[in-house]
């Protein structure tokens, strides 16, 4: 049986075929689109298995990449590309402005070492026991060193070496182009190094399991002091202003002079303290796991003021433009006002934070805590 079509439908018909067809046959202007112009971030990660980027004033979230897994070790920004580690063992080679994936590396180890670079060079240690040098332009392994044990220290970069600790209970020196052993550093009580050294003028420093912080003469590996806690300290050193600035796990955070090991002072906290100090406009900031940060005045060693956040904090700060950035175990990024510690903004990120901000200022490579650069400016 066949139906009538009624003209109306037809017209219809006729009326879209021509609408699609002038729409297929439009020139549209020729003008180039809106130029994206690169601006400031604060990255962070953490145990969610994603890594954000967000705006520095304002907390506003730019990007979120998920990883393959939880981020313990804390990204590297270095040429515009962010490299961020998983304890599944990838390296992500992200686009700083926009967080999209350029390369994964892969590691049959948990990464649990903050990568350090420079140039076209990347540097960083696995749970396989081994330190990796990258040609990131390439994407090619240039050398690998082998230790005894599990590389969590970061490695820092001093001259000619790359200088890492590992859980064989030594401190390592290595020539950063060839890979060759230059000198290493033995712990006197068999202690391992987590801790990532600091160097700064001739010496490198390193904290160490056995309770000391150690010392040495960066070019020889020889022993010039050491100084001990009576206790594990698993805070990273930042050597600033003639001094050495560390935590301790029997909850004291040191200022040392640097070139004697001399205590200047210690200031007391209610808990382990695994966050790594970082001195900016003469006050150090440090997180600690009774659940606070604290602002301590460097020449005397006493209380500017106290943040209490909502769990421990393992994350080390951030000092940028005024004001400082730091995670904790509530799963939230602060800002807060170097002045009083008032917070600026916050943001909940979900997961559990033990790594520490990284600050883009568009120079192309990044801004860092301690714990990635070995000395605090």
């Amino acid at each position: 049986m066949r139906f009538p079509i009624h003209r109306t439908l037809l017209a219809a018909a006729a009326g879209v075929l021509l609408f699609l067809a002038a729409c297929s046959k439009k020139e549209f202007s020729g003008d180039d689109p809106f130029p994206y112009t690169p601006t400031q971030s604060v990255y962070i990660s953490s145990q969610n298995q994603f890594v954000y980027a967000f705006e520095p004033l304002s907390g506003k979230k730019k990007w979120e990449f998920h990883t393959d897994g939880n981020v313990s070790a804390t990204p590297f920004l270095l040429n515009n590309k962010l490299y961020v580690p998983t304890e599944n063992g990838s390296l992500y080679k992200l686009a700083a402005d926009t967080g999209t994936e350029f390369h994964r590396y892969t590691f049959l180890a948990q990464l649990k070492s903050s990568p350090v670079g420079e140039n076209n060079r990347l540097y960083l240690g696995t749970d396989n026991d081994t330190v990796y040098a990258i040609n990131v332009d390439a994407d090619t392994i240039l050398w690998k060193f082998g230790t005894g044990g599990a590389v969590q220290s970061s490695p820092v970069i001093w001259n000619d070496f790359v200088i890492f600790g590992s859980n064989d209970g030594k401190l390592y020196a290595v020539n950063k182009i060839t890979g060759d052993e230059v000198w290493n550093f033995a712990s006197p009580a068999g202690g391992s190094f987590k801790s990532s050294p600091a160097a700064k003028g001739a010496y490198v420093y390193a904290g160490c399991s056995d309770g000391n912080l150690y010392a040495l003469n960066a070019l020889t590996g020889l022993q010039a002091w050491s100084f001990s806690t009576g206790n594990e300290i698993a805070s990273s050193p930042a050597a600033y202003s003639g001094n050495v600035l560390f935590g301790s796990n029997n909850h004291n955070i040191y200022c040392l002079d640097s070139a004697t090991g001399l205590e200047r002072w210690h200031f007391p906290t209610g808990d382990r303290i695994y966050s790594s100090p970082v001195g900016y406009e003469q006050v150090v900031y440090v997180g600690s796991y009774d659940f606070s940060v604290y602002a301590i005045n460097i020449i005397e060693g006493s209380l500017k003021w106290k943040f209490n956040t909502g769990a421990l904090v393992k994350s080390s700060p951030l000092a940028w433009n005024g004001r400082i950035y730091i995670g904790s175990f509530d799963r939230m990024l602060y800002a807060l006002d170097t002045a009083a510690g008032a917070v600026l903004w916050k943001q909940n990120i979900n997961g559990l934070i033990e790594t520490s901000p990284v600050g883009d200022d568009k120079s192309g490579n990044g801004r860092y805590p301690s714990i990635s650069g070995g000395s605090s400016n």
